[in-house]
């Protein structure tokens, strides 16, 4: 080991030993048939709440929607529901859901579950990140925005009835919006216009149901029955225990307790059987669950290791079977032995995904001071002050595509990506400049002409993998030599650092985004002025009503042709965020031990599917390497 490895290293190993015991017995006994290292801790296990990556993993695990990705083919494949019709105009799709489905609980798992669980999903209250992405159901923006209304006017008459305008909205959500129960095995779904991708939407985790008495806290099962729900009736809410309301707004409030081990109901091929926060989490095999043969594992763990390094020396001691996100300092290196062949448990997966950096649109920063990213003149300033060949080349050193658009290129069929800014420093100086940014004094200070100096611009970046760090340093560099501004860097924990961009305290900061579905809109939708996901604050009115149109557009090449202009207006003109490239995502097992892991470029596994093959050959009497 060299004196750069060790140093890297050391750190890490004071705290192998405790992960290595944790990987072994993970607070259970045994060790787990698959133990996986998998990045830091999810944020929510709350299906209608998920957002992030390796939330949405575990989602897959212990709850099941409709259909789900066909990982290996291509497609969809029934899940939740056996099979489904659509009418000769695209606009009503009929689900017919498996009348053996049942919750971890043993209760069935009915239409009624799916229509109350989208209920959450398109309510306010829920403030979900992706409930814009399902309102092409008839009726639910409207519902959305008369929800918002409900409880803004019920505030401004000085009558906030919490459970009386709950009742008021669910008895509209059933009557307003597209979502039809036929019967305990039938769903219908009605749409506002045709959505080729809507099978892809029904596969994303928010669309996943939830077991209502669970979520608010109240039992059914008693007496040794096993019965649904729907057909008993509900206590009063002051007898809920995972659900409330704001007395000053109105809005209904969830407790999130009800997503803990012995307390989640799931009706997925697992169940959570403990969670230790930021050490671990251990999934075992549902009883329930209506595949029991498809399960080709007992039981996994995750653990929530922070440190890239630590990760690696556990699956280097055989601790950890599978990484499934290595981001150690000298992960080129590894990269680079793989292509060399000489490693075969170093897997490269282009992912459907994109690296950038965003830029704080809103008027003001909130100290309350005039905000310079405000005027895109400034945003596209910055953008083509950025040298993205040297990042990929010289900075991470994995050589993904560098891409100066949203969209990684070719990654759509039929899609064609428009040009975005590139690199140019000329240009990036001139743009400051027609945005009245000048070094009037000769003093290398820039000043606005009523003789405001530039601020110094803040860099958000997370410290859960040096990437970041890295690439933060180098635009760091490359914004104060071509510029001539001054950028400060702040490191933050990953979940205080959603924390500060959901609350809008930042000027520019790190971001990425996987593709959640086969469509131009799953990365445009990002700058859509009301979308969850919007932590930037940009607003454009022509975005809206692009995306909007595209939305109704029924001819598919003028819909592709559409999008392609609206990327280019947002990464030409408007640069709401800078683009840096691709990511390829590094995965680390060995495939003589493990089967099973998908490299699709969403990043979805089926964990049920991953097995270590040894077991198999012991099983038939074989010794194992």
């Amino acid at each position: 080991m060299d004196g750069l490895m060790l140093r890297l290293l050391l750190p890490a190993f004071l705290f192998l030993a405790a992960i290595l015991g944790i990987a072994r017995c993970d607070g259970q006994g045994d060790r787990s048939d698959l133990v996986i290292a998998g990045g830091g801790e999810v944020f929510t296990l709350d299906p209608q709440r998920m957002s992030y990556l390796r939330d949405m993993r575990m989602g897959g695990a212990l709850y099941e929607g409709l259909v789900r990705l066909d990982l290996e083919n291509g497609g969809f494949k029934p899940a939740a529901a056996s099979s489904w019709e659509t009418s000769d105009d695209g606009l009503t799709w009929t689900f017919h859901l498996r009348p053996e489905s049942r919750w971890s609980d043993g209760s069935s798992v009915t239409a009624h579950d799916f229509a109350w669980s989208w209920l959450r999903l398109l309510a306010p209250d829920t403030a979900a990140d992706y409930s814009s992405l399902f309102f092409m159901i008839k009726g639910s923006r409207a519902f959305w925005e008369w929800r918002q209304e409900q409880l803004e006017e019920a505030v401004t008459d000085g009558i906030v009835d919490g459970p009386g305008l709950w009742m008021d909205a669910e008895r509209r959500f059933r009557e307003t919006v597209g979502i039809e129960v036929l019967d305990e095995h039938t769903l219908r779904l009605n749409l506002e216009y045709p959505v080729p991708w809507l099978l892809d939407l029904l596969a994303f985790a928010p669309a996943a149901p939830v077991h209502r008495p669970t979520v608010e806290g109240w039992p059914v099962n008693t007496e040794g029955r096993s019965v649904a729900w729907h057909e008993v009736e509900a206590p009063p809410w002051n007898s809920r225990r995972f659900v409330d309301f704001n007395t000053e707004t109105g809005r209904l409030q969830q407790d999130h307790r009800w997503a803990r081990p012995g307390t989640l109901v799931g009706n997925g091929p697992y169940v959570l059987e403990a969670w230790r926060y930021k050490r671990d989490m251990r999934l075992k095999r549902s009883p329930t669950w209506r595949d029991p043969d498809g399960v080709r594992n007992d039981s996994i763990t995750t653990l929530a290791i922070e440190d890239p390094n630590t990760a690696v020396l556990a699956y280097e001691s055989g601790s950890v079977d599978w990484i499934n996100g290595v981001n150690v300092e000298y992960r080129a290196d590894l990269v680079e032995m793989a292509r060399t062949g000489q490693r075969n448990d170093v897997h490269i997966i282009p992912a459907f995904a994109t690296d950038f950096f965003s830029f704080n649109c809103r008027p003001r920063l909130p100290g309350g001071d005039l905000n310079p990213f405000a005027d895109p003149l400034v945003r596209r300033a910055f953008a083509r002050a950025v040298d993205r060949e040297v990042i990929v080349n010289n900075v991470t050193r994995l050589r993904e595509p560098a891409i100066a658009t949203l969209i990684p290129p070719g990654s759509i069929p039929g899609y064609v990506s428009p040009e975005g800014l590139e690199h140019d420093p000329a240009l990036a100086r001139k743009d400051l400049e027609e945005a009245g940014w000048l070094d009037r004094n000769e003093d290398g200070v820039l000043e606005s002409d009523d003789g405001t100096p530039f601020p110094v611009v803040n860099l958000l970046y997370t410290t859960n993998t040096p990437r970041y760090k890295r690439m933060a340093i180098a635009l760091r560099e490359q914004w104060e030599r071509v510029l001539g501004v001054e950028i400060e860097l702040t490191g933050r924990d990953t979940k205080f650092y959603k924390n500060d961009l959901r609350e809008g305290d930042f000027m520019i900061a790190r971001g990425a985004w996987y593709g959640d579905f086969g469509d131009p809109t799953t990365f445009l939708e990002l700058c859509r002025s009301t979308d969850g996901n919007n932590d930037r604050g940009f607003v454009d009115e022509y975005v809206d009503r692009t995306l909007d149109a595209a939305a109704m557009e029924q001819d598919p090449r003028a819909r592709m042709e559409m999008l392609s202009e609206l990327e280019r207006y947002l990464f030409q003109e408007q640069l709401p965020m800078v683009p840096i490239c691709q990511i390829v995502d590094i995965h680390m097992y060995d495939p003589d031990r493990i089967e099973g892991v998908s490299h699709h470029p969403r990043q979805v596994q089926s964990l049920w599917n991953i097995r270590q093959m040894q077991e198999r050959e012991a099983l038939a009497g074989v010794s194992a390497p």
